[in-house]
């Protein structure tokens, strides 16, 4: 989690990226990158699973390809 939240840091402003982190009893965990301000943010990646660090994981993953596809790299 501690390398997926320091690319977050590292890359949030010039891209205007907000994440959300929750957890339900109804949907386990919940993880989602947006893109955008408040009033209109474009869901960029969304998973749920019971596996936090499967959730995590997966959003690391995604936030690297993405930044490497639209900025050349992170």
């Amino acid at each position: 989690m501690q390398e997926f939240l320091k690319l977050f840091e590292r890359n949030r402003f010039e891209n205007n990226l907000a994440i959300d982190i929750s957890y339900t009893k109804v949907i386990d965990w919940y993880v989602v990158i947006k893109q955008g301000n408040h009033a209109r943010y474009k869901t960029l990646f969304e998973i749920q699973d019971c596996d936090l660090d499967l959730c995590i994981a997966k959003a690391y993953v995604f936030l690297a390809e993405w930044l490497c596809e639209n900025q050349g790299g992170y």
